[in-house]
Protein backbone atom coordinates (compact mmCIF):
# COMPACT_ATOMS: atom_id res chain seq x y z
CA UNK A 1 0.00 0.00 0.00
CA UNK A 2 1.32 3.42 -0.98
CA UNK A 3 1.56 6.38 1.42
CA UNK A 4 -1.11 8.24 -0.53
CA UNK A 5 -3.54 5.35 0.17
CA UNK A 6 -2.93 5.61 3.93
CA UNK A 7 -3.40 9.38 3.71
CA UNK A 8 -6.63 9.10 1.70
CA UNK A 9 -8.20 6.74 4.25
CA UNK A 10 -7.18 9.04 7.14
CA UNK A 11 -8.60 12.09 5.32
CA UNK A 12 -11.85 10.24 4.60
CA UNK A 13 -12.12 9.16 8.23
CA UNK A 14 -11.58 12.75 9.38
CA UNK A 15 -14.29 13.97 6.98
CA UNK A 16 -16.75 11.36 8.25
CA UNK A 17 -15.88 12.25 11.85
CA UNK A 18 -16.60 15.90 11.09
CA UNK A 19 -20.01 14.99 9.65
CA UNK A 20 -20.68 12.90 12.76
CA UNK A 21 -19.79 15.85 15.00
CA UNK A 22 -16.85 14.11 16.65
CA UNK A 23 -14.31 15.92 18.82
CA UNK A 24 -12.35 18.53 16.87
CA UNK A 25 -9.03 17.49 18.39
CA UNK A 26 -9.44 13.91 17.14
CA UNK A 27 -10.43 15.16 13.69
CA UNK A 28 -7.31 17.35 13.50
CA UNK A 29 -5.22 14.41 14.68
CA UNK A 30 -6.36 12.29 11.73
CA UNK A 31 -5.93 15.16 9.26
CA UNK A 32 -2.48 16.08 10.55
CA UNK A 33 -1.47 12.42 10.46
CA UNK A 34 -2.64 12.16 6.86
CA UNK A 35 -0.52 15.18 5.96
CA UNK A 36 2.54 13.69 7.67
CA UNK A 37 2.14 10.35 5.88
CA UNK A 38 1.47 12.04 2.55
CA UNK A 39 4.74 13.95 2.78
CA UNK A 40 6.89 11.15 4.23
CA UNK A 41 9.55 9.96 1.82
CA UNK A 42 9.74 6.35 3.06
CA UNK A 43 6.94 3.85 2.46
CA UNK A 44 4.88 3.45 5.64
CA UNK A 45 4.07 -0.13 4.59
CA UNK A 46 7.77 -1.01 4.74
CA UNK A 47 8.09 0.42 8.25
CA UNK A 48 4.98 -1.42 9.47
CA UNK A 49 6.29 -4.72 8.11
CA UNK A 50 9.74 -4.26 9.66
CA UNK A 51 9.54 -5.86 13.13
CA UNK A 52 12.62 -3.96 14.27
CA UNK A 53 11.06 -0.55 13.62
CA UNK A 54 8.02 1.40 14.79
CA UNK A 55 5.91 3.81 12.79
CA UNK A 56 5.99 6.18 15.78
CA UNK A 57 9.55 7.05 14.73
CA UNK A 58 7.89 9.32 12.15
CA UNK A 59 7.54 12.79 13.68
CA UNK A 60 3.87 13.56 14.25
CA UNK A 61 2.69 9.93 14.50
CA UNK A 62 1.72 8.87 18.03
CA UNK A 63 0.64 5.50 19.40
CA UNK A 64 -3.03 6.06 18.54
CA UNK A 65 -2.38 6.85 14.89
CA UNK A 66 0.21 4.08 14.71
CA UNK A 67 -2.50 1.57 15.64
CA UNK A 68 -4.85 3.05 13.02
CA UNK A 69 -2.11 2.77 10.37
CA UNK A 70 -1.57 -0.89 11.27
CA UNK A 71 -5.32 -1.46 10.80
CA UNK A 72 -5.22 0.18 7.39
CA UNK A 73 -2.19 -1.89 6.37
CA UNK A 74 -3.92 -5.11 7.46
CA UNK A 75 -7.33 -4.62 5.85
CA UNK A 76 -7.44 -1.39 3.86
CA UNK A 77 -9.57 0.51 6.38
CA UNK A 78 -9.82 1.34 10.08
CA UNK A 79 -12.44 0.74 12.76
CA UNK A 80 -13.56 4.38 13.04
CA UNK A 81 -14.07 4.64 9.28
CA UNK A 82 -16.01 1.37 9.18
CA UNK A 83 -18.29 2.45 12.04
CA UNK A 84 -19.04 5.79 10.40
CA UNK A 85 -19.69 4.19 7.00
CA UNK A 86 -22.36 2.08 8.70
CA UNK A 87 -23.94 5.28 9.98
CA UNK A 88 -23.48 7.40 6.85
CA UNK A 89 -23.56 6.37 3.16
CA UNK A 90 -20.27 6.57 1.18
CA UNK A 91 -21.89 9.44 -0.75
CA UNK A 92 -21.53 11.57 2.39
CA UNK A 93 -17.91 12.13 1.36
CA UNK A 94 -19.11 13.36 -2.04
CA UNK A 95 -21.60 15.74 -0.40
CA UNK A 96 -18.65 17.59 1.16
CA UNK A 97 -17.63 18.64 -2.37
CA UNK A 98 -20.92 20.49 -2.86
CA UNK A 99 -20.70 24.24 -2.24
CA UNK A 100 -23.08 25.46 0.43
CA UNK A 101 -23.11 22.25 2.45
CA UNK A 102 -21.06 21.83 5.60
CA UNK A 103 -20.65 18.79 7.85
CA UNK A 104 -23.58 19.69 10.12
CA UNK A 105 -26.01 20.33 7.28
CA UNK A 106 -24.93 17.10 5.55
CA UNK A 107 -25.62 15.11 8.72
CA UNK A 108 -29.05 16.76 9.02
CA UNK A 109 -29.96 16.07 5.38
CA UNK A 110 -28.89 12.42 5.57
CA UNK A 111 -30.93 11.91 8.72
CA UNK A 112 -34.00 13.85 7.53
CA UNK A 113 -34.24 12.54 3.96
CA UNK A 114 -32.28 9.24 4.17
CA UNK A 115 -29.97 10.33 1.36
CA UNK A 116 -27.93 7.55 -0.23
CA UNK A 117 -26.54 9.21 -3.36
CA UNK A 118 -25.93 12.49 -5.17
CA UNK A 119 -29.12 11.82 -7.15
CA UNK A 120 -31.07 11.70 -3.87
CA UNK A 121 -29.64 15.08 -2.85
CA UNK A 122 -30.50 16.57 -6.24
CA UNK A 123 -34.06 15.22 -6.01
CA UNK A 124 -34.56 16.78 -2.56
CA UNK A 125 -33.36 20.14 -3.91
CA UNK A 126 -35.61 19.98 -6.98
CA UNK A 127 -38.56 19.14 -4.74
CA UNK A 128 -37.70 22.35 -2.82
CA UNK A 129 -37.37 20.56 0.51
CA UNK A 130 -34.09 22.20 1.56
CA UNK A 131 -35.56 25.67 1.84
CA UNK A 132 -37.83 24.67 4.71
CA UNK A 133 -34.97 23.53 6.93
CA UNK A 134 -33.35 25.79 9.57
CA UNK A 135 -30.62 28.16 8.26
CA UNK A 136 -31.06 27.05 4.65
CA UNK A 137 -33.56 28.80 2.38
CA UNK A 138 -34.26 29.08 -1.35
CA UNK A 139 -30.94 30.78 -2.26
CA UNK A 140 -28.88 28.04 -0.65
CA UNK A 141 -31.04 25.44 -2.36
CA UNK A 142 -30.30 27.01 -5.75
CA UNK A 143 -26.58 27.20 -4.93
CA UNK A 144 -26.51 23.52 -3.99
CA UNK A 145 -28.30 22.57 -7.22
CA UNK A 146 -25.79 24.52 -9.32
CA UNK A 147 -22.91 22.88 -7.47
CA UNK A 148 -24.39 19.41 -8.03
CA UNK A 149 -24.61 20.10 -11.76
CA UNK A 150 -20.98 21.25 -11.82
CA UNK A 151 -19.93 18.21 -9.79
CA UNK A 152 -21.63 15.84 -12.24
CA UNK A 153 -19.86 17.52 -15.15
CA UNK A 154 -16.52 16.91 -13.41
CA UNK A 155 -17.31 13.32 -12.44
CA UNK A 156 -15.47 10.78 -14.54
CA UNK A 157 -12.35 12.92 -14.88
CA UNK A 158 -9.34 12.83 -12.60
CA UNK A 159 -6.62 15.33 -11.76
CA UNK A 160 -3.36 14.99 -13.66
CA UNK A 161 -1.46 14.38 -10.40
CA UNK A 162 -3.77 11.51 -9.43
CA UNK A 163 -3.54 9.87 -12.86
CA UNK A 164 0.25 10.28 -12.86
CA UNK A 165 0.54 8.64 -9.43
CA UNK A 166 -1.63 5.74 -10.64
CA UNK A 167 0.49 5.38 -13.77
CA UNK A 168 3.71 5.32 -11.72
CA UNK A 169 2.23 2.68 -9.40
CA UNK A 170 1.21 0.42 -12.30
CA UNK A 171 4.47 0.96 -14.19
CA UNK A 172 6.44 -0.01 -11.09
CA UNK A 173 4.27 -3.12 -10.73
CA UNK A 174 4.66 -4.15 -14.38
CA UNK A 175 8.38 -3.38 -14.61
CA UNK A 176 9.09 -6.27 -12.23
CA UNK A 177 7.95 -8.72 -14.92
CA UNK A 178 10.56 -10.45 -17.08
CA UNK A 179 10.59 -9.74 -20.79
CA UNK A 180 9.24 -6.18 -20.57
CA UNK A 181 11.34 -3.63 -22.45
CA UNK A 182 9.34 -0.44 -21.92
CA UNK A 183 6.14 0.82 -20.28
CA UNK A 184 5.06 4.28 -21.37
CA UNK A 185 2.01 6.45 -20.60
CA UNK A 186 0.14 7.87 -23.58
CA UNK A 187 -3.14 9.76 -24.03
CA UNK A 188 -4.03 12.94 -22.18
CA UNK A 189 -1.62 12.09 -19.35
CA UNK A 190 1.32 12.28 -21.74
CA UNK A 191 -0.08 15.51 -23.17
CA UNK A 192 -0.11 16.97 -19.64
CA UNK A 193 -3.81 17.85 -19.58
CA UNK A 194 -5.16 19.16 -16.27
CA UNK A 195 -7.72 16.37 -16.02
CA UNK A 196 -7.65 12.81 -17.35
CA UNK A 197 -10.61 10.73 -18.55
CA UNK A 198 -8.76 7.41 -18.68
CA UNK A 199 -5.18 6.20 -18.46
CA UNK A 200 -3.35 4.66 -21.43
CA UNK A 201 -0.23 2.54 -20.92
CA UNK A 202 1.78 1.08 -23.80
CA UNK A 203 3.98 -1.98 -23.20
CA UNK A 204 6.66 -3.50 -25.44
CA UNK A 205 8.89 -6.52 -25.06
CA UNK A 206 8.93 -10.25 -25.81
CA UNK A 207 6.65 -10.88 -22.83
CA UNK A 208 4.41 -7.82 -23.19
CA UNK A 209 1.29 -10.00 -23.03
CA UNK A 210 2.17 -10.86 -19.41
CA UNK A 211 1.55 -7.21 -18.53
CA UNK A 212 -2.07 -7.56 -19.63
CA UNK A 213 -2.58 -10.49 -17.27
CA UNK A 214 -0.76 -8.71 -14.43
CA UNK A 215 -3.03 -5.68 -14.72
CA UNK A 216 -6.21 -7.78 -14.90
CA UNK A 217 -5.27 -9.64 -11.71
CA UNK A 218 -3.97 -6.61 -9.77
CA UNK A 219 -5.55 -6.53 -6.27
CA UNK A 220 -6.73 -2.94 -6.76
CA UNK A 221 -8.77 -3.73 -9.87
CA UNK A 222 -12.49 -3.18 -9.28
CA UNK A 223 -13.65 -4.62 -12.57
CA UNK A 224 -12.14 -6.08 -15.74
CA UNK A 225 -13.89 -4.28 -18.60
CA UNK A 226 -12.27 -6.20 -21.46
CA UNK A 227 -9.49 -8.70 -21.93
CA UNK A 228 -7.87 -9.54 -25.26
CA UNK A 229 -4.63 -10.61 -26.86
CA UNK A 230 -3.32 -7.06 -27.24
CA UNK A 231 -5.36 -4.93 -24.83
CA UNK A 232 -6.80 -5.13 -21.32
CA UNK A 233 -9.11 -2.49 -19.82
CA UNK A 234 -9.91 -2.28 -16.11
CA UNK A 235 -11.49 -0.02 -13.51
CA UNK A 236 -8.62 0.62 -11.10
CA UNK A 237 -8.68 1.59 -7.44
CA UNK A 238 -11.48 2.82 -5.25
CA UNK A 239 -11.90 5.85 -7.53
CA UNK A 240 -12.54 3.65 -10.58
CA UNK A 241 -10.07 5.22 -13.02
CA UNK A 242 -10.26 3.33 -16.32
CA UNK A 243 -6.86 1.99 -17.36
CA UNK A 244 -6.20 0.67 -20.87
CA UNK A 245 -3.00 -1.36 -21.26
CA UNK A 246 -1.82 -2.29 -24.76
CA UNK A 247 0.87 -4.80 -25.73
CA UNK A 248 2.75 -3.54 -28.80
CA UNK A 249 5.28 -4.82 -31.30
CA UNK A 250 8.48 -2.81 -30.90
CA UNK A 251 8.65 -2.24 -34.68
CA UNK A 252 5.44 -0.18 -34.58
CA UNK A 253 5.97 1.39 -31.16
CA UNK A 254 6.56 4.93 -32.45
CA UNK A 255 3.43 4.91 -34.60
CA UNK A 256 1.34 3.52 -31.74
CA UNK A 257 2.78 6.07 -29.33
CA UNK A 258 1.88 8.89 -31.71
CA UNK A 259 -1.62 7.52 -32.33
CA UNK A 260 -2.58 6.79 -28.72
CA UNK A 261 -1.11 10.06 -27.41
CA UNK A 262 -3.56 12.09 -29.51
CA UNK A 263 -5.25 14.45 -29.40
CA UNK A 264 -7.98 13.29 -31.75
CA UNK A 265 -7.92 16.67 -33.52
CA UNK A 266 -4.14 16.53 -33.96
CA UNK A 267 -4.28 12.98 -35.29
CA UNK A 268 -7.00 13.81 -37.82
CA UNK A 269 -4.95 16.74 -39.14
CA UNK A 270 -1.81 14.59 -39.29
CA UNK A 271 -3.59 11.79 -41.20
CA UNK A 272 -4.98 14.33 -43.67
CA UNK A 273 -1.46 15.66 -44.23
CA UNK A 274 -0.21 12.12 -44.77
CA UNK A 275 -2.88 11.45 -47.42
CA UNK A 276 -1.95 14.65 -49.26
CA UNK A 277 1.64 13.39 -49.37
CA UNK A 278 0.65 9.94 -50.64
CA UNK A 279 0.84 8.16 -47.29
CA UNK A 280 -1.52 6.35 -44.95
CA UNK A 281 -0.95 6.85 -41.20
CA UNK A 282 -2.25 4.50 -38.50
CA UNK A 283 -1.17 3.06 -35.15
CA UNK A 284 0.82 0.46 -37.11
CA UNK A 285 2.96 2.90 -39.05
CA UNK A 286 3.25 5.30 -41.98
CA UNK A 287 2.74 3.49 -45.31
CA UNK A 288 2.82 4.50 -48.97
CA UNK A 289 -0.68 4.39 -50.41
CA UNK A 290 0.41 3.01 -53.79
CA UNK A 291 2.41 -0.05 -52.69
CA UNK A 292 1.81 -0.41 -48.88
CA UNK A 293 5.54 0.06 -48.22
CA UNK A 294 6.26 0.89 -44.59
CA UNK A 295 8.03 4.26 -44.45
CA UNK A 296 8.29 4.81 -40.68
CA UNK A 297 6.95 3.26 -37.48
CA UNK A 298 9.66 2.57 -34.90
CA UNK A 299 9.85 6.08 -33.39
CA UNK A 300 7.74 9.21 -33.32
CA UNK A 301 10.63 11.25 -34.69
CA UNK A 302 10.66 9.04 -37.81
CA UNK A 303 6.91 9.55 -38.30
CA UNK A 304 7.06 13.34 -38.04
CA UNK A 305 10.22 13.66 -40.12
CA UNK A 306 8.73 11.51 -42.90
CA UNK A 307 5.79 13.93 -42.96
CA UNK A 308 8.18 16.87 -43.31
CA UNK A 309 7.69 18.01 -39.73
CA UNK A 310 9.77 18.80 -36.70
CA UNK A 311 8.93 16.39 -33.85
CA UNK A 312 6.03 17.95 -31.92
CA UNK A 313 6.05 17.74 -28.10
CA UNK A 314 2.93 15.94 -26.78
CA UNK A 315 1.80 19.03 -24.83
CA UNK A 316 1.29 20.92 -28.12
CA UNK A 317 -0.69 18.26 -29.99
CA UNK A 318 -4.12 19.93 -30.06
CA UNK A 319 -4.33 21.05 -33.74
CA UNK A 320 -3.99 24.67 -32.72
CA UNK A 321 -1.30 25.60 -35.24
CA UNK A 322 1.46 23.31 -34.04
CA UNK A 323 1.61 21.37 -37.34
CA UNK A 324 2.18 24.56 -39.34
CA UNK A 325 4.89 25.65 -36.90
CA UNK A 326 6.52 22.20 -37.09
CA UNK A 327 6.57 22.45 -40.88
CA UNK A 328 8.33 25.81 -40.60
CA UNK A 329 10.71 24.37 -37.96
CA UNK A 330 9.50 27.13 -35.64
CA UNK A 331 8.02 25.29 -32.67
CA UNK A 332 8.43 27.18 -29.37
CA UNK A 333 10.65 25.86 -26.62
CA UNK A 334 8.48 24.60 -23.77
CA UNK A 335 8.97 25.66 -20.18
CA UNK A 336 10.99 23.10 -18.22
CA UNK A 337 11.60 22.62 -14.51
CA UNK A 338 15.05 24.15 -14.92
CA UNK A 339 13.39 27.41 -16.03
CA UNK A 340 11.72 27.90 -12.64
CA UNK A 341 13.93 30.26 -10.69
CA UNK A 342 12.02 30.54 -7.43
CA UNK A 343 8.90 29.87 -5.37
CA UNK A 344 6.74 32.66 -3.97
CA UNK A 345 4.48 30.67 -1.64
CA UNK A 346 6.10 28.57 1.10
CA UNK A 347 5.18 27.65 4.67
CA UNK A 348 7.53 26.66 7.48
CA UNK A 349 7.30 25.09 10.93
CA UNK A 350 6.47 28.57 12.23
CA UNK A 351 2.88 27.70 11.22
CA UNK A 352 1.73 24.53 9.45
CA UNK A 353 4.83 23.68 7.39
CA UNK A 354 7.07 20.67 7.91
CA UNK A 355 10.50 22.29 7.55
CA UNK A 356 12.25 25.31 9.04
CA UNK A 357 13.07 28.47 7.12
CA UNK A 358 16.70 27.37 6.86
CA UNK A 359 15.74 23.89 5.62
CA UNK A 360 13.40 25.36 3.00
CA UNK A 361 16.10 27.75 1.80
CA UNK A 362 18.75 25.06 1.50
CA UNK A 363 16.34 22.70 -0.29
CA UNK A 364 15.42 25.47 -2.73
CA UNK A 365 19.10 26.24 -3.34
CA UNK A 366 19.73 22.53 -4.05
CA UNK A 367 16.86 22.70 -6.54
CA UNK A 368 18.72 25.47 -8.36
CA UNK A 369 16.41 28.31 -7.28
CA UNK A 370 17.64 31.90 -7.04
CA UNK A 371 15.00 33.10 -4.56
CA UNK A 372 12.08 32.02 -2.38
CA UNK A 373 9.35 33.80 -0.43
CA UNK A 374 8.37 32.46 2.99
CA UNK A 375 4.63 33.13 3.36
CA UNK A 376 3.37 31.60 6.60
CA UNK A 377 -0.22 32.08 7.81
CA UNK A 378 -1.49 35.08 9.75
CA UNK A 379 -3.05 34.88 13.22
CA UNK A 380 -6.68 34.34 12.11
CA UNK A 381 -5.74 30.77 11.23
CA UNK A 382 -5.24 29.81 14.86
CA UNK A 383 -5.29 26.09 14.02
CA UNK A 384 -2.08 26.64 12.02
CA UNK A 385 -0.48 28.84 14.75
CA UNK A 386 -0.68 31.89 12.49
CA UNK A 387 1.67 34.83 13.06
CA UNK A 388 0.56 37.93 14.96
CA UNK A 389 2.00 41.42 14.40
CA UNK A 390 5.01 40.91 16.66
CA UNK A 391 5.94 37.59 15.07
CA UNK A 392 5.54 39.14 11.61
CA UNK A 393 7.95 42.00 12.36
CA UNK A 394 10.42 39.67 14.11
CA UNK A 395 10.29 37.34 11.10
CA UNK A 396 10.93 40.20 8.66
CA UNK A 397 13.95 41.29 10.70
CA UNK A 398 15.30 37.72 10.75
CA UNK A 399 15.00 37.45 6.97
CA UNK A 400 16.79 40.78 6.46
CA UNK A 401 19.64 39.61 8.67
CA UNK A 402 19.96 36.29 6.78
CA UNK A 403 20.05 38.11 3.45
CA UNK A 404 22.69 40.54 4.71
CA UNK A 405 25.01 37.74 5.82
CA UNK A 406 24.36 35.63 2.73
CA UNK A 407 24.91 32.51 4.82
CA UNK A 408 22.24 30.45 3.04
CA UNK A 409 23.34 31.41 -0.47
CA UNK A 410 19.86 32.24 -1.74
CA UNK A 411 17.69 35.38 -1.71
CA UNK A 412 14.79 35.10 0.76
CA UNK A 413 11.73 37.34 0.58
CA UNK A 414 9.80 37.98 3.78
CA UNK A 415 6.16 37.27 3.01
CA UNK A 416 2.85 36.39 4.61
CA UNK A 417 -0.36 34.61 3.65
CA UNK A 418 -2.62 37.16 5.31
CA UNK A 419 -6.28 36.39 5.91
CA UNK A 420 -8.93 38.72 4.55
CA UNK A 421 -11.48 38.93 7.34
CA UNK A 422 -15.27 38.84 7.05
CA UNK A 423 -15.50 42.65 6.99
CA UNK A 424 -12.92 42.87 4.19
CA UNK A 425 -10.04 44.10 6.35
CA UNK A 426 -6.65 42.45 6.62
CA UNK A 427 -5.84 40.19 9.55
CA UNK A 428 -2.55 42.04 10.28
CA UNK A 429 -2.09 45.76 10.92
CA UNK A 430 -0.66 47.75 8.00
CA UNK A 431 2.43 48.84 9.94
CA UNK A 432 3.48 45.20 10.31
CA UNK A 433 2.60 44.35 6.70
CA UNK A 434 4.80 47.23 5.53
CA UNK A 435 7.83 45.36 6.91
CA UNK A 436 7.31 42.56 4.39
CA UNK A 437 8.42 42.09 0.78
CA UNK A 438 5.31 40.17 -0.28
CA UNK A 439 1.76 39.72 1.03
CA UNK A 440 -0.70 37.13 -0.30
CA UNK A 441 -4.35 37.93 0.48
CA UNK A 442 -6.30 34.79 1.34
CA UNK A 443 -9.84 33.88 2.43
CA UNK A 444 -10.02 30.82 4.68
CA UNK A 445 -13.50 31.26 6.14
CA UNK A 446 -16.79 33.18 5.74
CA UNK A 447 -17.00 32.20 2.07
Amino acid sequence: MENRDFARILYETADLMEIAGEDGFRIRSYRNGAGVIEGHTERVSDILRDHERKVTEIAGIGKGLAFVLSEIEARGSCEMRDILLQRFPPAALEFLKIQGLGPKSIALLIERFELKSMDDLERVCREQKLRDLPRMGAKLEEKVLRSIEQYKQRTGRFLLSFADNTAQELMEHLSSLEGIDAITPAGSLRRGKETIGDLDLLVTGPNAAAALEAVATHPKVQEVLSRGANKTSVKFGREGLQVDVRALDHNSFGAAMQYFTGSKEHNVALRQRAVRMGFKLSEYGLFRIDNEERVASATEVEIYEALGLQWIPPELRENLGEIELAEARALPRLVELSDIRGDLHMHTTATDGRATLEEMALAAKAQGYDYIAITDHSKALAMAFGLDEKRVTDFAATVRKINETGDLGIRILAGLECDILQDGTMDIEWDALAELDLVIGSVHSHM
